[in-house]
Formats: C-alpha cells, structure tokens, sequence
C-alpha cells in the first residue's frame, strides 16, 4: 500500500469515527466536521496519477442523488414549478404572500432541509471515491471492513462504559434534547444504535473468518462481534434483532457456497480449518448463545407480544405511511424535496398532534416522496446496478460474506426505519459497499490529467462549500427553527423561519399569535394558514376558539374546542378555558364523544362541574352506547338526585347485561320517582330469582311495597304471605309483620277507602 493510501486510509478512518462517535452525525455541526475531515480526504488524492477504469456504480448513483437535489433547490421559474406542483406550489405562494415575503420558486418545500441534505451527499460522495480506490488491493479491504468493525466496537465499548458509571449525557459534555434515551450511547436513537451494531457484529464475523492475519486478532474481532452482539440487544429494537438474523443467514449462506467452491482445496487448508477456525468458532458460538440467553430475552419478549393492533393504531409507522401516499399524489413528479418531508407531512397526517413523524421511517418511500417517482426510478435502477457488481464478488472470501451480510441487515432494517439518514449509519455502510463495488485503476494519461485534477479539486470545493453551509442558518431545519422561536420570539426571526420552511405551519402559528397580542386584524388569515398546514394542532385550535368566543360566534367555538380536547395532551386546562366562556349545554356538546370517560369526569369533577359531565355523558350513551358511560351515570346522578339520568343509565345496563343485580337498581331509582306501576313491571319475576338472598329479599320486599301502593291490597298481602313461607325470613320477621299490620289497619272499620285504579 503507497504512502497516499495510507494516509487516505487514515483519514477515513478519521471520517468514519467522527461520523460514529459524534453524535451519530446527527447534528449540523457533526455533519459539518465529518463533510471537512471528508474535503480533506479527497484532497489527499488530487495528485494521485491514478484514476478508475470507469465510473463506478457507487459512485455514480451518489451523483445522481446530489444533482437532482441540488436541482430541487435550485430557484425556478414560478410557472414551471406550478405546472408540476400546483397543491404545494400554491400552500407555499399564498402563505408567503400573508406574510409580504418574495423568494423564487423551488422543486423542494423547504429549502434549508434540502440543502443540508445535498451536503450530506456530497459527504458520501467524497468518502465513496476515496474508499473505491482503496478497496482494488485485498488489504485495503481488510483495512476498510477492519476500520467500520473497530468503531462498531467502540461505540459498543463507550456505550456500555456510560452505562456502567450510569451517565445522563454523552462523553459528560452532551446532554440529549428529546429525553433520556434507554442507553446513552454515540447513537441516542435505539433502532439506528441497533442497525450500526449489528453491522458491528457481521464485519467482525467477515473479519474473524479472514485467514490472513494473526490468531490474536481474530480473537479480538470475535470479542468485539460478541460486544457489538450484546449492545444490539440491549437496544431493545426489533427491527435491529431481525435485520441482524437477515444478515446473518446471508452471511453463512454466502461463507457455505465460498466452502463449496473451494471444497477441492489443498489438505492443508483443510487442516487449518479444522486446527485453528473451528475451535475459536465454537468459542465464539458458546459466547454468542449466553450473550443471547443473558441479553435478549425481552426483545424475543417483545417480538413474540408484537400485535396486529400496532398496524392499525393511528400513531404507528404504518399509518405515517399510508399519509405519505397521499402526500406523494400531490407531487409525483419532482417529489416535495430531499429532506422536505417534516414540513410538509404535518398537513396530511391526522395524527401529526399526537406524533411527530420527521422521516417515514422507510427509506425507500422517502426516496419516491422526496425526490419524486421518476427520479427515485433512476435511483433504484442504480441502486441495483451497484448491489449487482457487489453480488458478483460473493466469492471473494470471509470479507466479502461478512459485508454482504452487513448490507442485507441494513436493507432489511431500512425497511422499518431511517438509520441511512444518519452520517452515523450511511458513512460505514458507503465504505463497505466500496469494498464490493470498486472497479480497477489505471494510470493516469498527461491529456486526462488537468481535467480529471481540476474535477477533484472542484469535488473538494462542493464539499467545503457543504460544510460552510451546515454552520449557517441557511441549512437551518424545522426543529431547530422551533427551537429558535422558543429562544428569540422577534418578528425578523419568524419571517426566516417562514422563508427556509414555507409550508411548516410553526412560524405562521407563531406570527399569528405575535398578531393577536398586537391586535393586528391579520392574525385570524395566518392563523387559518396555520390551520392549513397543521389541520390537527390543538394550540391552533384553541387560538381560533379564543378568537371566536371574543366575536360571540360560540357555535363554531364549540367546533373549535372540540378538535383541541381531541388532540390535547392535558385537556383539564382547555376545559377550564372553555367552562369559564361558554354555558353548560355548549360546553358539554363541545366535548368529543371519545374521550376518556374516567379521565373526563374526573377533570370536570376537580372543576366542580358535574352538571356538564351528566350532559355529556348522557351524549356519550346515546352516541356510543358505552356500558362504562352508563355506569358513571347512574353513579353521578344518585349522588346528584337525578334520578331521570339514573333511570337511563339503569336501563341501558340492563340492556347490555341483564341480571338481578341491574333489575333491583332500576327498582330502587323508579321507587325514588315513585313509579311504583314499574316496579312491579321490573320485579314481577322476583320471587323465582337465584343467587344473593339479601338481593332477592330486598326484591320481594319492592315488589310487595309497590303493589301496596298501587292500591293493590289482595295483591301485596298475598306477596308478603309467599314471602314468609320462602324460606328468606325467619317466622315473625319485624319487616314482614310491619308490612301486613299496615296494610290490615288501612281497611279497618274508618279507615280511609283505597286510591282509585
């Protein structure tokens, strides 16, 4: 290997570790080092007289995909962009209009996202035409598989240091802004932790089976597979377990046909297998069993409680991709832009107020979306050009089988997930597809020298470029605008935010409410752009509902208060907004039908307002027919006396579930409204119940009393006379003999006549 390569190897070392160990490449930042260690990589071979045979597939596909995103970028003429984009074209013009702003038109729906996305393909780029040249010699593929395998097991290694010490931020300097992850890991995202480890695992396998190096290090890589085999485990993410198992079978597959192929080897290959290989590889196997039996069992828990009900469930993945559908109709051609997809799901999804989908978590529909169906045709066609080069070098030994693995194990996982997006995930697996799709060098002629030079040197201004760009506010994404907002609420940084991310609802929301406080009469046209964007976010909601209660129009803040209880994360707040404006019968009819009935009550309970929770109750059991709704009915309305409700809430349990425990409850709430013909009615089938004898004594007793009240004295006499010989009161019970002693004194000599019938 030459001094270049050397240093190039190097370098890429240093690449592949920043864009592991930092954070993952999550952040511009990150990105921003990992695109300048890149610049300074391909510079290392702007001298090299050398150059590739032909362009490689890897190489061009990387192309294609920054040329078209850089074409999405690109101003445009307003024309053009509407004849292909008319839906997003049109939300983007009208919403820059509101708000008096004039930009060019674009492909892409937000710019800034599709810029940083450009520079992190031209990160890509760099490292995969450095990586293809060092992949022609066997060495530098042993490098190349030996440098990804080794940071995998360093990021294992930190991973489990931070979790021995119990760490609450990375490396004591970073402290995660979306909570505390499951492991504080270079990683923090656990599905995309669990997709580089298990790449981790199959490049050692591939590096462990290698002959040509010393015993020791194949040791080392079985040690560092079997940590990178416990760190996927402990991430708990099914999709990470099962792409693992995927690339493992492609893995053996592929070592069994390279052992097949060569099954006419030399005896003393045979001997070594059998002295060296197999003994470290029942090792390694024993040691891959206990990591499993000690670190997966609740993800093999997880995987075997996995439920149909998660398709379905509105805040899945699924559902997110069955919304991208509909957002891919509206621009099919030229797709919404790479990137764009954050900005413009929100619209779309009806579940966007109870999760935040940044990326649809399928790498292959992102594409179609992002960059549009003709486009992504290109790409796939390329995409299956470089897989192919790549499977035609099955046979080239343990390296290849182990990368072959890793990339099914990242197909496979990118299916559920959007790791690639990453520079953590996407720089390794670039590196170890250059080891299979490389194509050969040749010198480079004196008439190609000066051309090919200058397009290297141009490679590596795109990229500084890039990496300039990513520390600017020109590649500002929509959460860190949000969080800016958060920061510095000035009108100067909502314009910005509106002009990089035109069809992100958060910086029309955030001028409408600027707008209100100021009394500015155009608040209520951006607050309904808001609303367009964002058709389910309940602060927007509950800014139009306060805006329609000041305007006495309460009907339609009825509307309006009912989408934001629907999607609010803390509805005792809005309903204590709502019963302060609005009266009883508004503010129940303002209250979804389904909501939680516990957790409704209980809040309008605190608020002393059962008098709303009876009323809509009362809609809930005329809606739905909910069982548990009639419950908490009957109970209110005894503890409010009233006993009309009650009466509902009785009958509607003994429809569902008849039984005497419902009759004799019906009982008690008619004879409380002195309904006594229905009473009889209810209990007429007393005396031949079963079961609780308190139950069926208290019945006997209604029945009796009620037929006595009607007047009825042959009748409840008689009741009271079964009733002593039913084997339910002992001879001369107080209450009996109450009963019939009143009843023999009405109809005395001058005692009153009976009621009429």
């Amino acid at each position: 290997m030459e001094r270049r390569d050397q240093f190039s190897l190097l370098l890429t070392v240093i690449v592949v570790g920043i864009s592991i160990l930092v954070i993952g490449g999550a952040t511009r930042w990150a990105q921003s080092l990992a695109a300048l260690a890149t610049a300074v990589l391909v510079l290392s071979t702007v001298t090299s007289r050398r150059r590739m045979e032909r362009w490689p597939p890897l190489l061009v596909l990387l192309a294609a995909m920054a040329a078209w995103t850089f074409v999405q970028w690109l101003p445009l003429p307003g024309g053009l962009v509407r004849s292909v984009t008319p839906t997003l074209e049109a939300l983007r013009a009208d919403g820059l209009s509101l708000v008096g702003i004039s930009t060019p038109s674009r492909f892409s729906m937000d710019p800034a996202a599709t810029l940083r996305a450009l520079a992190f393909l031209l990160t890509l780029s760099g490292v995969a035409m450095v990586t293809l040249r060092l992949a022609i010699s066997e060495r530098g593929r042993f490098a190349i598989v030996a440098c990804v395998a080794g940071l995998a097991g360093l990021a294992a290694l930190i991973t489990g240091l931070h979790e021995l010490v119990g760490a609450s931020s990375l490396y004591g300097l970073y402290v995660p802004s979306h909570g505390q992850p499951l492991l504080m890991a270079p990683l923090l995202n656990m599905n995309h932790l669990g997709g580089l480890m298990a790449i981790g695992v199959l490049s050692s396998a591939g590096l462990f089976m290698y002959a040509k190096q010393p015993t020791m290090f194949r040791v080392m890589w079985a040690v560092i597979g079997v940590g990178c085999l416990i760190t996927t485990a402990a991430t708990l993410s099914r999709g990470a377990i099962l792409s693992l198992a995927a690339g493992f079978l492609m893995t053996l597959a592929t070592l069994l046909a390279q052992r097949m192929h060569t099954s006419r080897g030399s005896k003393r290959r045979r001997r070594t297998f059998f002295a060296t290989t197999v003994p470290i590889a029942v090792v390694i196997a024993c040691s891959l069993v206990v990591a499993v039996y000690l670190g997966a069992g609740t993800v093999m828990h997880q995987l075997e409680n996995t439920k149909l009900a998660e398709i379905h469930a509105p805040t899945s993945k699924f559902a997110a991709w069955k919304s991208t559908l509909a957002l891919l109709s509206e621009s099919p051609w030229v797709g919404v832009g790479r990137g764009a997809f954050e900005a413009t799901f929100t619209r779309i999804h009806p579940a966007s107020a109870l999760a935040t989908f940044s990326h649809p978590e399928n790498e292959g529909l992102q594409a179609i979306v992002e960059w549009g169906v003709p486009a992504a045709l290109i790409f796939a066609g390329l995409a299956i050009w470089t897989l192919l080069l790549a499977l035609r070098r099955w046979n080239d030994g343990p390296l290849a089988a182990g990368v072959l693995g890793a990339l099914v194990a990242t197909l496979f996982h990118s299916n559920f997930d959007f790791g690639l997006e990453l520079l953590g995930l996407a720089v390794p697996v670039t590196v170890l597809l250059a080891t299979l799709s490389y194509v050969p060098l040749r010198p480079l002629g004196p008439e190609l020298a000066v051309r090919i030079r200058v397009a290297r040197i141009a490679h590596v201004a795109v990229i500084l470029l890039g990496a300039i760009g990513l520390v600017t506010h020109v590649t500002n994404v929509v959460d860190e605008a949000h969080a800016d907002l958060g920061k510095k609420p000035s009108k100067a940084a909502t314009l910005q935010a509106i002009e990089q991310h035109p069809l992100d609802y958060f910086g029309y929301a955030h001028l409408a409410k600027q707008q209100l406080a100021t009394g500015d009469p155009r608040a209520v046209r951006t607050l309904n752009h808001a609303l367009r964007l964002h058709p389910t976010h309940p602060a927007l909601h509950w800014m139009a509902a306060q805006l329609l209660v000041r305007a006495n129009r309460h009907g339609q803040a009825e509307f309006e208060y009912a989408e934001v209880l629907r999607y609010s994360p803390d509805p005792r707040r809005v309903l204590t907004d709502m019963l302060a404006v609005l009266d009883s019968a508004r503010a129940a009819a303002s209250i979804p039908v389904e909501m939680q009935v516990d957790q409704t009550v209980h809040a309008l309970a605190e608020l002393k307002r059962l008098d709303v929770a009876l009323l809509w109750l009362e809609r809930v059991l005329a809606t739905t027919g909910d069982l548990h709704a009639a419950e908490t009915i009957y109970s209110i309305s005894m503890q409010e006396r009233n006993y009309r409700l009650a009466e509902l809430a009785s009958r509607r349990r003994c429809e569902a579930i008849p039984g005497n425990r419902c009759q004799l409850e019906l009982a008690r709430v008619l004879a409380l409204t002195g309904k006594h013909a229905e009473i009889v009615k209810t209990l007429e089938d007393a005396p031949h119940w079963r079961g609780r004898a308190d139950d069926q004594l208290a019945a006997w007793l209604m029945l009796c009393d009620a037929k006595a009240n009607l007047g009825d004295r042959s009748g409840a006499l008689d009741c009271l006379r079964r009733l002593e010989v039913s084997g339910l009161v002992n001879p001369g019970e107080s209450d009996v003999e109450r009963r019939r002693d009143a009843l023999r004194a009405e109809h005395a000599p001058g005692s009153p006549a009976p009621p009429a019938q």
